[in-house]
């Protein structure tokens, strides 16, 4: 039994819903990682990796899954983060 897990990264389109990107997808196991926890950029599509860049481990079956990741955690935080300081700055101005 393997206590670890190499990933063997290959390009994977994203086309669902007029949604497209590129991300990368496990060969063995289909698993699809998400392009912004794991930097995507720099796993699988050629790009220099970043500097200070905090990776987390993100996977999913379906395209359909990963969407909704991205809408709930990722916009769902910058969404917050606006709304934050758009309260911050109404409240400076009165």
């Amino acid at each position: 039994m393997a206590y670890t897990w190499e990933p063997k990264w290959e390009v994977f389109e994203v086309n669902l819903d007029g949604i497209k990107f590129k991300t990368c997808r496990d060969k063995i196991t289909g698993l699809i990682a998400c392009p912004i926890c794991i930097h995507a950029a720099s796993r699988c599509l050629g790009e220099p990796e970043p500097r200070n860049y905090v990776y987390e481990n993100s996977f999913f079956y379906s395209a359909e899954d990963l969407i909704n990741h991205i809408k709930n955690y990722h916009i769902g935080e910058l969404r917050k983060k606006l709304e934050k300081l758009l309260t911050k700055t109404s409240e400076e101005e009165a």
